[in-house]
């Protein structure tokens, strides 16, 4: 039976218009952050605000110097800050205590500034030299506060019986003095979180330790493998109830927890075999040694679910597929993270696709495509055409926008599956080439980065390394650098020659100018007979305006159905026109034979690759099909016909 998809969105987010806002790039900077040491203490009484204050808190950040370094910044929103990408305004009221700095272990005195309350900036009284290393370590106290969506609003204080945090894209300065942009991760994470006895605390990582002094308990955290600064998280509750399942993998043995509303008895118990299907797939659990939690955020959670690093936050643990698209994230978002939010594909589309690989890997092949096809229809539904998977735009409704950067992308995803399966002439061998490449992928940016651009070119190394065509390039720039999809006219026309009948496919591309024209190779296609007999097959759409297909058939076509069974995004229409409107071209054994159904005069022109024309004939048409020599050496031309149809094309002589 085909499983129709469920679909639960991640994030819950209404369409915000923001003009102006650009997403940071990845910056050069003279050094890297290697670890976070912080440790925070919550009240357990609320005050006049309805807010747990901070009593305690400090980052000791220890830092490496790559190039000779006499400054540096770190982000930390203190005060009053209106988020320009989305409806959010932070009322914070941190006070610094203290900074202090350390080289080589001995404290030295320093200047620093807190610019627009969002910026620390200190200026060291000398100049670190490469390889260096040193530790900024920031004493703060006081509250945090917003008003606006939770998503991403940092430490939430004001819940009854939860205190937790939600990141993403920038909400770790919020709370906590960091360099917080995706690409720098530190090496290690070690946290202490002090909250009133009866309390339950999860964070990123391992539990080192739990210490009891007087009536407050210090939950010990570290997380050994580098994290992005929004998936550093905690949770703190009083109403926690935990349950654990333990995954067996070869000779792995891994602990599950699930921290859980009071009133849920229901974990995600399918998470021990999404762990296995996902480490089939795209190798194993990169976080094994530490562990796998599903945390309840049961009070002012956003809605949706976040895939904090050995932690997803989720505000329901029974969608199985939800589940599944969160843990995926733990190989696509945390083990190799966005470079920027412009790079939002690397995680979600990503996760979004692993949905539809569980669903394969779970229940076969027709759950898979059940998948895809949801995600075609929910973009071809729903999506904004004229907006591109990579940078879709400046708020976080744009880089989180549902239709495109999470179902256009996996369809995308699935789209490069099947150019594997073309380039290697098999779709068994295609697709186990292609989760390779993943692997590939996944194993060279391991616990780093990616911009969508690296992908690209780690995608045509596993190719070069193949012996594999490399010239791929065009299948990101079509489907995720440029907006929009394919808008194919299939145009048909057959004629009855008196022993056979000739097939043509016209096949025109009415997509807006500032859409690409796009390359499918193998596209297949479906064509039927007038004895109800069908056959399917394929052919090479190249990055052309307009191309026509000759088939010949010893029994009559009725018609074709394109895009059989419905593998890509793309609109298409089909109509039977007159057979006396169709040019068409064919070289071989270095011989150009034509089929031009109107009689007359016409122009011909064939220029090489250099644009040059190399040759030009005038010829007068009075029989339906013609043949000429070429005499042109072997490689890639194009070819122009002009009369009374008119007729351009790429053509190879081989």
């Amino acid at each position: 039976m085909i499983y129709l998809f469920t679909f639960i969105p991640e994030k819950n987010l209404q369409k915000i218009e923001i003009l102006s806002y650009t997403w940071p790039d990845v910056e050069y900077k003279t050094f890297k952050v290697i670890r976070y040491d912080y440790f925070i203490w919550i009240d357990s009484i609320k005050n006049a605000q309805n807010l747990r204050p901070i009593l305690n808190a400090y980052n000791k950040i220890t830092f490496k110097a790559i190039d000779p370094t006499d400054s540096i910044y770190l982000h930390f929103i203190k005060g009053f800050y209106v988020v320009p990408y989305w409806t959010d305004t932070v009322k914070n009221n941190l006070i610094i205590d203290s900074i202090k700095f350390f080289h080589n272990g001995n404290y030295k005195a320093f200047n620093y500034y807190t610019p627009g309350d969002t910026l620390i900036i200190v200026k060291f009284p000398f100049t670190i030299n490469p390889n260096d290393s040193f530790r900024l370590e920031i004493y703060y106290h006081g509250i945090t506060n917003r008003s606006g969506s939770s998503f991403g609003g940092g430490l939430d204080l004001k819940q009854n019986n939860i205190v937790y945090t939600d990141n993403e894209p920038f909400g770790l300065r919020r709370w906590l003095p960091s360099f917080d942009l995706p690409y720098e991760k530190p090496q290690i994470v070690d946290a202490k979180i002090k909250t009133k006895i009866g309390w339950k605390t999860i964070a990123n990582g391992k539990l080192i330790d739990s210490i009891i002094e007087g009536n407050w308990i210090t939950y010990h955290y570290r997380e050994n493998y580098p994290i992005a600064p929004y998936l550093i998280v905690f949770a703190s509750s009083n109403k926690f109830t935990i349950q654990t399942q333990t995954w067996n993998y070869n000779n792995i043995s891994m602990p599950i927890y699930h921290y859980l509303d009071p009133n849920n008895n229901s974990p995600s118990l399918y998470l021990p075999n999404q762990l296995t299907i996902f480490s089939n797939k795209y190798g194993i659990y990169p976080f094994y040694d530490e562990k796998y939690a599903e945390v309840q955020i049961f009070e002012g959670f956003f809605g949706g679910a976040m895939e904090n690093q050995t932690n997803t936050f989720t505000i329901a643990t029974h969608y199985e597929i939800l589940s599944a698209h969160e843990l995926s994230h733990h190989w696509w978002g945390n083990m190799v993270t966005c470079a920027t939010f412009k790079d939002i594909f690397i995680n979600e589309s990503f996760a979004t696709y692993s949905e539809a690989v569980y669903d394969e890997n779970n229940l076969g092949y027709g759950n898979y495509m059940g998948q895809i096809h949801g995600d075609i229809n929910r973009y071809l539904n729903h999506g904004d055409y004229n907006k591109p998977i990579y940078n879709p735009g400046p708020s976080l409704s744009d880089v989180f926008d549902v239709n495109i950067t999470y179902s256009k992308g996996s369809a995308v995803l699935h789209a490069l599956r099947l150019l594997f399966r073309a380039i290697y002439n098999d779709s068994a061998l295609g697709d186990n080439k292609f989760f390779q490449a993943l692997k590939y992928y996944g194993n060279k940016r391991k616990f780093s980065y990616a911009r969508v651009v690296d992908f690209e070119n780690d995608i045509k190394e596993f190719l070069n390394s193949e012996n594999k065509d490399t010239s791929i390039g065009y299948f990101f720039n079509q489907w995720i650098f440029k907006p929009g999809h394919p808008q194919f006219q299939f145009l048909i026309s057959k004629n009855f020659n008196g022993s056979t009948y000739d097939l043509y496919i016209k096949v025109n591309q009415n997509q807006p100018n500032n859409w690409a024209r796009f390359k499918i190779p193998k596209y297949p296609i479906r064509i039927k007979f007038s004895d109800n007999s069908q056959i399917d097959t394929t052919i090479n759409i190249d990055s052309l305006p307009s191309q026509t297909f000759y088939f010949n058939f010893i029994k009559e076509p009725t018609t074709i159905i394109p895009d059989y069974p419905n593998h890509y995004i793309d609109q298409i229409s089909v109509a039977l026109i007159p057979e006396n409107e169709f040019i068409y071209v064919k070289i071989k054994d270095n011989k150009l034979k034509l089929s031009i159904p109107r009689i007359g005069n016409y122009e011909l022109k064939i220029y090489n690759s250099l644009g040059r024309i190399v040759l030009s004939k005038n010829l007068q048409i009075n029989k339906n099909q013609i043949e000429m020599p070429l005499n042109l050496p072997k490689g890639i031309y194009f070819i122009e016909i002009k009369g009374n149809l008119n007729y351009k094309s790429k053509i190879i002589n081989f």
